[in-house]
């Protein structure tokens, strides 16, 4: 499996593809651009991570039934943050809305699917340390 440190506060620091085809979408960075894509390890959901240069640097997951409806094919960028409760915080206080979390995500730690004050799309990631 790749290593993966955890990223400095304010980084962005992961790459999510949520698609409505994930085997055809693996099929098509790794032609594209020579990813390795797998299996994650750390999470027992269908989920791919992309791996480059021996750092786990992104992943991909499938679009299925348990998503609204007509939820199309997308990547979404995450920032790295000490304390999700309190950034999710500042980011209401600065006018930037939390559109789910902040919630756990087993063995990978705590985050949030946000938007900034034009509406564009984020989310925020406290990475659990590794054991």
């Amino acid at each position: 499996m790749a290593e993966f440190t955890i990223p400095a506060p304010g980084t962005i620091c992961w790459r999510e593809l949520a698609t409505k085809d994930i085997e055809k979408a693996a099929a098509f960075y790794r032609e594209m651009f020579g990813w390795d894509v797998a299996q994650s390890k750390i999470t027992p959901m269908a989920y791919q991570e992309i791996h480059m240069d021996g750092q786990a640097r992104g992943g991909m997951m499938q679009i299925d039934e348990n998503w609204p409806p007509n939820v199309p094919s997308h990547w979404q960028s995450y920032v790295a943050v000490d304390n999700a409760d309190e950034t999710c915080g500042k980011i209401k206080a600065n006018g930037g809305t939390i559109n789910h979390g902040p919630f756990d995500a087993p063995s990978i730690g705590r985050m949030a699917m946000c938007m900034d004050v034009s509406g564009a799309a984020f989310a925020i990631i406290q990475f659990t340390h590794p054991t």
